[in-house]
């Protein structure tokens, strides 16, 4: 085997590392399982809209995109919520958890917890609720 056909192996293999690592960020079950208390309303998704705007929006983007200003210095780039396939895979409870708890990877901050600068849990579920809104059907 050419030596640039091995270094080309070992990059796909860290490529495909590098991407099951990113999907495999999941909820515990009893935190899957969990069902939004927060009824929809436009009260409801107005709070969430203005919790993005002020949380969400600078790494997720306006539209929620993943392409918002501070997404070029991410470490990672953030997820693109528009993305109905993704939105379908996770459930409210997942996606609460992953804005209250975040990730870290090491020293880096993959996406910040929210549970101390949002800490009313009925806010986040209202977070959860908005972030919904943004999944673009076919």
């Amino acid at each position: 085997m050419s030596r640039g056909a091995a270094l080309g192996i070992v990059f796909s293999l860290g490529v495909a590392a590098v991407a099951l690592a990113h999907d495999d960020w999941k909820a515990p079950a009893e935190e899957r399982a969990r069902v939004n208390p927060v009824p929809v309303s436009p009260m409801a998704l107005a709070r969430g809209r203005m919790l993005y705007q002020k949380h969400c929006a600078s790494c997720h983007g306006a539209t929620g995109k993943g392409d918002g200003t501070a997404a070029r210095h991410a470490v990672r780039p953030p997820h693109d919520l528009t993305d109905a396939s993704l939105q379908e895979k996770m459930t409210d409870g997942e996606a609460f958890w992953k804005m209250s708890t975040g990730r870290r990877e090491g020293a880096d901050v993959i996406m910040p917890a929210f549970a101390t600068k949002i800490p009313a849990d009925d806010d986040r579920w209202r977070l959860v609720l908005f972030v919904r809104t943004l999944a673009t059907r076919p």
